[in-house]
């Protein structure tokens, strides 16, 4: 090992070194005496000799009191430093992170009567997550907008079609990690005198899969000739115009998920999002879904509410392929069925241009207490459990959202796609609505 240091990691960024290269007094080498668990956590303690004045080892001791303070501060959300071991294997090589939990400051019986004489044993028992945690990496991100890829300022829209897309995916071969490893998303809406209220971030991943069906549906020009409308502002051209008076429960509109779809959607968790072309004005009405599988309905769900004014609704969720399957054969095709009812009973019109079948598991939903301006910065770090927005890219941090979901990382050996969906401050989801995307990760290890 080149080097191991204790201190504050995150914004605070301050270090000791008590081992190896730039090491001074009184530090002199440290051991640290590691656990080896399947748990998410393991308890541990690492041993620190201290050689140097009674002065300079009563001022080390001292700075660690500091550090623990720190983090102690991190874990009330006050501060953003928490204590950290922080590991070198060679010289310039990145740095690992061992994050440090309710540590315990010990020494040896009878090291009192040797510190006036130059010497000190300490011990630091802690507990730590069971991972090793690099430093946040710039990630290669891909699409419609830059196929062959881009690490800054990828052209973020609110659908996907043609050039311009929603989501972007991650080549294995751009990343390095051995556990899942936390990412870091930086959105700056851009479209003039639009903000940004309520984000959406799915995530899935397959081994080889890297295409965009079945995640997308069009239906002005994939549904029957019946209701269609060609208009230049919906998405692909056409909207979909539903009448009907359910005062039970009446299918709307249905998709169809063939084996190939569903061998690419692995049995994730979906919430089908649903853009409305013009929003509707009704207080009562609520959507379902019902799970076709040839004549057999396999699976309703509850419903959802969707309030009046609003450009979208996310629907319920549910397992594509329903499952677990044996994977011994390709999954049987099915239909998904959008089912309304609206309360009073009376005539109802929907229009619809567009549905995406948005994976949350992992995902996060972020719920605005005030929108986003234009050339502001929205940031989500899973690392540090933490996010917010800046005015601009340096000043003014706040909080603005409310988040909703588990954190999102990159599974190691897998295309990993993301997924994005923006309201504006009207509650629609204009497709026109671009930002610049920026993603980061902190690779993981079980092992340094």
């Amino acid at each position: 090992m080149h080097q191991i240091a204790i201190g504050s990691a995150g914004n605070r960024n301050v270090f000791t070194v008590i081992h190896g290269a730039s090491v001074s007094a009184p530090a002199f080498k440290a051991t640290c005496y590691f656990n080896f668990s399947a748990d998410p956590f393991v308890s541990e303690h690492i041993e620190i000799e201290l050689k140097g004045t009674s002065a300079q080892i009563e001022s080390f001791i001292a700075d660690l009191i500091a550090y623990f303070h720190y983090g102690a501060l991190t874990r009330d959300g006050v501060v953003n430093a928490p204590l950290a071991l922080r590991f070198q294997r060679d010289n310039g090589g990145h740095y690992f992170f061992a994050f440090m939990l309710d540590p315990v400051l010990a020494a040896n019986p009878g090291s009192y009567l040797r510190q006036s004489q130059g010497s000190k044993l300490i011990t630091i028992h802690y507990t730590r997550p069971n991972y090793f945690q690099g430093v946040k990496t710039p990630l290669r991100v891909k699409g419609l907008y830059a196929a062959g890829g881009t690490m800054w300022d990828y052209h973020l829209y609110n659908h996907t079609y043609n050039t311009v897309d929603s989501t972007v995916w991650v080549d294995p071969s751009d990343f390095i990690t051995s556990l899942p490893a936390p990412i870091r998303v930086e959105l700056k809406p851009v479209t003039a005198s639009v903000n940004l209220t309520n984000l959406f971030i799915g995530l899935t991943y397959h081994p080889t899969f890297n295409g965009f069906n079945p995640f997308f549906f069009y239906f002005g020009t994939i549904a029957s000739a019946a209701g269609l409308t060609m208009d230049a502002s919906a998405i692909k051209g056409g909207y979909l115009s539903l009448t009907f008076a359910p005062s039970v429960w009446s299918t709307a509109f249905s998709v169809t998920l063939t084996s190939n779809d569903l061998a690419q959607l692995t049995a994730l968790n979906y919430r089908p999002l649903l853009r409305f072309f013009a929003p509707h004005a009704y207080n009562d009405l609520f959507f379902r879904l019902q799970v076709i599988q040839g004549t057999s309905v396999i699976h309703t769900t509850e419903a959802v509410h969707s309030p009046p004014g609003f450009g979208y609704v996310l629907l319920p969720s549910l397992n594509l392929p329903p499952g677990p399957l044996l994977k011994e054969a390709a999954p049987q095709p099915l239909v998904l069925y959008i089912q309304a009812l609206r309360e009073s009973g009376a005539a109802t019109t929907i229009t619809t241009d567009y549905l995406t079948l948005f994976p949350f598991n992992p995902g996060a939903i972020f719920y605005a207490f005030h929108p986003v301006k234009t050339d502001a910065l929205f940031i989500d770090d899973s690392a540090f459990s933490r996010h917010g927005f800046r005015d601009t890219a340096l000043t003014g941090e706040s909080v603005t959202h409310s988040r909703i979901g588990p954190p999102l990382v990159l599974y190691p050996q897998q295309i990993n796609r993301l997924f994005f969906a923006v309201s504006d401050d009207n509650n629609l989801m204009p497709p026109s609505h671009y930002s610049l995307l920026n993603v980061s990760y902190y690779p993981r290890y079980a092992l340094l």
